[in-house]
């Protein structure tokens, strides 16, 4: 795989994700002063809620597809019909799981209608496969042209939305279009770049087998959601649905750099893969660079937000918001980890690793509850703040220390806080 390749990946992954995280920041902070802390906190509540049942439909498929399709290529339509029914099945189990649960939960009808809609994009997420195709091929300008697409018409309706004051059921009608004009275009770049539908094939054996590569990754999704999300539901419980949309600012702005991270993992995957057939050493030295590149970026956002944060949420979101000032500096800083851990992501899927990232999640998961138990009502969002990034911190540098597999490479990322690593390393040096 060529540099110029992953350059051109990288140039139409960031393109996609400037327009979607720029436009969304706009549109979202429109939405917000429009809606208020209250109706805001609403539609991050339920979106925050049905975060937790995406379980049986992401699967854990996305980097085992890439991987499978990157060494296999022959069964690429089988990989993709597959993978494309076990999550079109996992979305009607996970909308049907949640109509259930809202018999159980304490909530007003307004805040149980926008949980229920918002849940049924989950269906349109089986698409998903074909962004998996394009990531294989390292030829991500064609989901950005597809995605893209649908971010612009669902960007104008929520534009039409707030003109003529529409209420906060509708906004979450608005994010479902979006994933249903997401899928309806995917399909129709890939049918024109020579792609068929109608090839894709189902295999009971491949499913099998995907599961059984997939399903510690599925957990571990499924924790990381609990883990991201849970402190917003437990504020809504805890506090209020007013809280949680004063803490979903803080949030949203913390996740505004995270697409760089992720866009540098996707895009590496395929590299990486192929790296490690031909080169053990090469391929530790860079991995090395890379946890060393996160974690400096990580820090510089960091020290920006705390000299600019309150006023950067003062400049966007208002007077209202203000209060988010303490979340959003420790949700930054938890950047750092979540970024690591991305990096990481990739070596544990090529080792077939995914076990670990599941054993620590659940005690990530475990923690981040405890810790928000116990310091919401003192400290209300600031505390939920302050759960999330000790559990990730953790997490990703000590709990991994408990499973030998893991500890040369959590070492490494240690040992990445030297920018030795990212500004001079030595030719030849690895893990040690």
């Amino acid at each position: 795989m060529t540099n110029n390749k992953i350059l051109k990946n990288l140039i139409w992954l960031f393109f996609d994700k400037g327009i979607r995280i720029f436009g969304g920041l706009f549109i979202g902070i429109w939405i917000a002063r429009y809606l208020g802390p209250s109706d805001f906190g609403v539609l991050n509540y339920a979106l925050a809620y049905t975060a937790f049942f995406l379980l049986f439909v992401k699967l854990g498929l996305d980097q085992i597809i890439v991987r499978e399709i990157v060494r296999k290529p022959k069964l690429t339509s089988y990989f993709l019909g597959t993978a494309f029914g076990l999550k079109l099945i996992g979305s009607v189990v996970s909308i049907f799981s949640i109509y259930v649960s809202l018999f159980f939960v304490e909530a007003d009808s307004t805040t149980k209608i926008v949980i229920f809609i918002i849940s049924a994009g989950f269906v349109f997420q089986s698409l998903d496969v074909i962004d998996y195709f394009y990531q294989s091929k390292v030829l991500s300008k064609y989901v950005v042209i597809a995605r893209n697409s649908a971010f612009i018409l669902s960007s104008l309706l929520n534009v039409y939305l707030l003109v003529y004051e529409y209420d906060v059921i509708y906004f979450a009608l608005a994010n479902t279009i979006n994933l249903a004009l997401s899928g309806a275009f995917l399909v129709f770049v890939y049918k024109k770049t020579g792609g068929s539908i109608r090839k894709w094939r189902f295999s009971k054996k491949i499913a099998i087998r995907l599961l059984k590569f997939s399903w510690p990754l599925a957990l571990s999704v499924f924790l990381i959601s609990i883990h991201m999300k849970i402190d917003q539901v437990m504020i809504g419980n805890m506090l209020d649905t007013e809280q949680v949309g004063i803490y979903s600012v803080a949030v949203r702005l913390a996740e505004f750099w995270i697409f760089i991270p992720a866009i540098l993992v996707s895009t590496l995957m395929p590299y990486f893969v192929n790296l490690r057939e031909t080169s053990s050493e090469s391929y530790h030295r860079r991995l090395i660079q890379l946890y060393s590149l996160m974690f400096w970026m990580g820090v510089a956002v960091g020290l920006v937000t705390i000299i600019f944060g309150e006023d950067i949420i003062q400049l966007l979101f208002g007077e209202d918001y203000i209060g988010a000032y303490g979340a959003l500096v420790f949700n930054i800083w938890n950047g750092i980890f979540i970024s690591q851990a991305l990096a990481r992501g990739i070596w544990m899927v090529s080792e077939d690793l995914q076990k670990y990232r599941l054993y620590n999640n659940i005690i990530a998961v475990i923690l981040n509850v405890t810790v928000n138990i116990l310091l919401i009502p003192t400290l209300g969002i600031t505390g939920a703040a302050i759960a999330t990034l000790s559990a990730q911190a953790l997490s990703t540098w000590v709990f991994s220390f408990l499973w030998r597999p893991l500890r040369t490479s959590t070492w490494a990322m240690i040992r990445s806080v030297n920018p030795i690593y990212l500004l001079n390393f030595k030719k030849g040096e690895g893990w040690n």
